[in-house]
């Protein structure tokens, strides 16, 4: 069947993005469907803000166009909870909705799934969107709750993300023979921006290097802001530090080959590809226990959760797994089992096709 995905731009050289990282996935997997990519969603080097109104018109002109061009088509609304999202899909989606189009919306977590006070104007954009009688897709259990107790929803899916395992696989004899007297390289994977976490990882690692802990920080991402952290990483870290740039191909899988921990001290997410993806890796996970992070990690025994907002608490666990190399590589052989049983792409692909199903009959 045809089915039109919505998501930024899938050129990570253009966009560094989660929903891009599901959309492309789900496309790269879902051989016998036949996807049409609609882009909504600003690449990373336009500016936000409303003076992109125009351009989000004309974007809703194409949209118009499109479900014209193909009345037979399923839609895939992939739809995060932020302030901008908030504002914009909604109109994307009451048109469709309008036109008497089969939708699936497929959310991403996202600051107002679990803020504890959310705008009153968002909150009745968020009810009235919840309460529309259509399918819609969350990643965990939790979120599940969320969506039917607090905003009304009637119908919810849980399918947590996935990500495609043929090289962890091959990987396997590489990562039980790793050298355990090397410096722990500590990586990152994502948008450089603060919710992420990125001043409290700059602090962390700055003290680390002034005890002389033997580490290697790696980021591989995309500034929110250019010139916002990455000259303070270089500065501050020295020889400590590495910036990978945009990675993807043969030099993300190198990158994910060489990490022994990754770091992701956010402050909200949903369910990050890039935990799922560096944990496969066999990659020791420090997070925040924010989103659906819980739902895969659970602390102490496949990885390690940190406070939000506390550097210290990076520098504690740090300096724990320098020292203690056969703890981290049981948390890691454990993280990495934990993809490899729980997050296999070909039953995501099987139930993904049931929800279409569903929406075809």
């Amino acid at each position: 069947m045809n089915i039109i995905i919505t998501a930024p731009s899938l050129n990570p050289n253009e966009n560094v993005s989660g929903i891009s990282s599901v959309a492309q996935f789900i496309i790269s997997n879902n051989g016998g469907q036949r996807y049409l990519h609609f882009e909504l969603g600003k690449k990373d080097k336009e500016r936000g803000g409303w003076h992109r109104v125009p351009a989000l018109m004309r974007k809703y002109g194409e949209w118009k166009r499109m479900l014209a061009e193909h009345p037979d088509a399923i839609i895939h609304y992939n739809f995060p909870l932020s302030k901008a999202s908030l504002l914009r899909d909604p109109w994307f989606m009451r048109y469709a909705w309008k036109h008497g189009r089969n939708m699936v919306v497929h959310v991403h977590g996202g600051l107002f799934l679990t803020a504890p006070h959310i705008p009153s104007y968002l909150l009745r954009i968020m009810r009235w969107v919840f309460g529309q009688n259509v399918p819609f897709i969350v990643l965990s259990d939790m979120e599940k709750d969320i969506l039917l107790k607090r905003f009304g929803a009637k119908s919810v899916i849980v399918l947590p993300n996935c990500v495609d395992l043929t090289d962890a696989e091959a990987f396997a004899e590489e990562f039980a023979e790793r050298d355990e007297t090397e410096p722990l390289r500590i990586g990152y994977l994502g948008r450089i921006e603060p919710n992420k976490g990125m001043t409290e990882l700059l602090t962390a690692c700055r003290q680390l290097k002034d005890d002389a802990v033997p580490f290697t920080l790696v980021i591989a991402g995309k500034e929110q802001t250019e010139g916002e952290y990455l000259p303070e990483f270089h500065n501050g870290l020295g020889e400590n530090f590495e910036y990978a740039g945009l990675v993807s191909g043969k030099r993300k899988i190198d990158f994910l080959r060489s990490l022994d921990v990754f770091v992701l001290p956010s402050y909200f997410e949903g369910l990050p590809m890039s935990l799922l993806e560096t944990m496969s890796y066999g990659a020791m996970p420090i997070v925040t226990p924010v989103g659906s992070v819980p739902q895969v990690v659970k602390d102490g025994k496949n990885g390690i959760f940190i406070k939000a907002h506390d550097s210290e608490s990076i520098v504690s666990v740090v300096k724990r797994f320098s020292e203690d190399r056969n703890l981290l590589r049981k948390l890691g052989n454990a993280a990495r089992s934990t993809i490899f049983n729980h997050f296999c792409s070909q039953e995501y692909i099987e139930k993904l096709n049931r929800i279409y199903a569903e929406l075809d009959r």
